[in-house]
C-alpha cells in the first residue's frame, strides 16, 4: 500500500460492501482544513441521515488499510492521478487508471469544485455553534445537516446574484439589507458572514437587520451579534405590516413568512424600491380558503391538490407583479422537499431596461386570472391601493 501518496489525497470512494450490514452503502471522502489541519471528511447515508467522520492526513493510510477490507473497492483520488484499489479475499490490489487528472480538465476535480459549498463543515463560525449547527470542533450536528444544506442553497442562490450586489455596492459604497421574519435567523447570520467574508466589504460598509415579532428571538440573537461584536448586524422586534426602516434597504429578504406575511415583504420592498428581493413563501391559505372553481371541483376536492394548486397559483402572482415592476424574476427550487416542504424561492431582480414595466398584457393577463379564479390577492389589492 505504499504505492498511494496519502498525503496528497484529494478524494475517496469506498463502495460494495463485503457485508450486507455495512451501515453505508458507499462512503465518501473529500480534502477539507479544519483549524489550519488537513484532514479527509467522510461522509455516508443512513436511513436518510448524513453522517460525518472527519480523519487526519497523517492517519489516512491506517484509516484506509482499515477500511478498504470491508469494501470490494475504492477509487482514491490525488490531484493528479487516480487510482482504485480492489479487495478480492482480503489481498488489496491496486490500479492505476490511464485517465489524465489536473486542476483544469479533470471533469471529477471540477464536479468536487462545484460541490464546494459557501459554507463548509470546519468553517470557523462560532455563532453557528451557539446556534446549534456545528459542534464544539466545527463538525455538522447530524440532526441539522437538512438546515445546514438550506442554508447552503440560499447562499449558493444569493451568490448567483454576485454582479448586481458588487454593482450596488460599487454604487453607493455600501450595503443594506433586512431580513423581515428573521425567526432565529440563520440565514440572517449567514448574510452577515457572506458580505464580510466571502464578499469580504468592510464591516462598515455592510448593515443588516432581522426583524421578527418574537421577541425572545430577537432578544437572543441581539446578543449573539453584541457577543461576536459583529459591526451594523442589528435585530428588531417588529410586525412586517408597518416595519419602517431609518434606511434604504438595498435587499429584502423573507423567508418563510406565513401566508400573506410574504405579500407584506414584497409590497415593502417595492415601497422602499428595494435592488433585490428573496422571497420564500409557505402556507398560502388566502387563496386557498377562496377559490371554488365548478370545471375544477373534480381536481380540487383532493385536499392536498388544492393546497399545492393555490400555492403555485399564489407564487405564479406574485412573480407576475414584479415582472410588471420591472424586476427579472425567477421561482426557483429552493431546498429538496426531502428536507422542507416548504420549498419555493422568489428571486426578483430591478432590471435596468423597463420593458416589462407597466405592460398592458401582462397587467391584462393577471387581471384575467384573478377573474376568472374568482380571488382576491393582497399583494395585488395593496399595491392597487396605494398606487404603487
Amino acid at each position: 500500500m505504499d504505492l498511494i501518496d496519502y498525503i496528497n489525497i484529494q478524494k475517496i470512494i469506498f463502495s460494495a460492501p463485503l457485508d450486507k450490514t455495512e451501515k453505508f452503502a458507499k462512503l465518501a471522502g473529500r480534502r477539507i482544513k479544519i483549524k489550519g489541519a488537513d484532514y479527509i471528511q467522510f461522509e455516508g447515508f443512513y436511513n436518510n441521515q448524513a453522517f460525518h467522520e472527519n480523519i487526519l492526513i497523517n492517519d489516512l493510510s491506517a484509516y484506509f488499510g482499515e477500511k478498504i477490507l470491508k469494501y470490494k473497492k475504492a477509487d482514491i483520488f490525488l490531484s493528479g492521478s487516480h487510482y482504485m484499489a480492489f479487495n478480492k479475499n482480503g489481498e488489496i490490489a491496486f490500479h492505476k487508471t490511464k485517465t489524465k487528472i489536473d486542476n483544469q480538465d479533470n471533469p471529477v476535480d471540477n464536479h468536487n469544485r462545484r460541490k464546494n459549498h459557501i459554507i463548509n463543515e470546519g468553517d470557523n463560525i462560532p455563532v453557528f455553534i451557539e446556534l446549534g449547527i456545528f459542534t464544539k470542533d466545527y463538525k455538522i450536528i447530524n440532526s441539522m445537516y437538512g438546515k445546514f444544506r438550506q442554508i447552503n442553497r440560499f447562499a449558493e442562490l444569493f451568490d448567483d446574484v454576485s454582479d448586481k450586489i458588487d454593482a450596488i455596492y460599487k454604487k453607493r459604497g455600501k450595503i443594506n439589507v433586512v431580513d423581515l421574519g428573521c425567526g432565529k435567523s440563520y440565514l440572517t447570520f449567514v448574510l452577515y458572514f457572506y458580505f464580510t467574508n466571502i464578499k469580504k466589504y468592510p464591516e462598515d460598509s455592510v448593515k443588516i437587520v432581522g426583524v421578527d415579532l418574537k421577541e425572545k428571538s430577537i432578544n437572543e440573537c441581539d446578543a449573539l451579534a453584541r457577543k461576536y461584536k459583529y459591526k451594523n448586524l442589528e435585530f428588531e422586534t417588529g410586525d412586517i405590516k408597518n416595519y419602517a426602516p431609518d434606511f434604504t434597504p438595498d435587499i429584502v429578504v423573507s423567508l418563510h413568512g406565513c401566508d400573506i406575511a410574504t405579500d407584506y415583504a414584497i409590497y415593502n420592498a417595492l415601497k422602499w424600491q428595494s435592488e433585490i428581493i428573496f422571497a420564500a413563501p409557505c402556507c398560502e391559505h388566502e387563496i386557498n380558503a377562496q377559490i371554488d372553481i365548478k370545471s375544477m371541483r373534480n381536481i380540487l376536492k383532493y385536499g392536498v391538490i388544492k393546497e399545492r394548486f393555490s400555492t403555485l397559483l399564489t407564487n405564479s402572482i406574485r412573480c407576475n407583479i414584479l415582472e410588471l415592476k420591472n424586476y427579472k424574476t425567477e421561482l426557483i427550487e429552493f431546498v429538496d422537499t426531502e428536507h422542507s416542504p416548504k420549498n419555493l424561492l422568489i428571486r426578483a431582480v430591478k432590471s435596468g431596461s423597463p420593458e416589462n414595466y407597466n405592460n398592458i398584457n401582462l397587467k391584462k393577463e393577471l387581471e384575467e386570472t384573478l377573474d376568472k379564479f374568482k380571488i382576491s390577492q393582497s399583494l395585488y389589492n395593496l399595491l392597487k391601493a396605494e398606487k404603487i
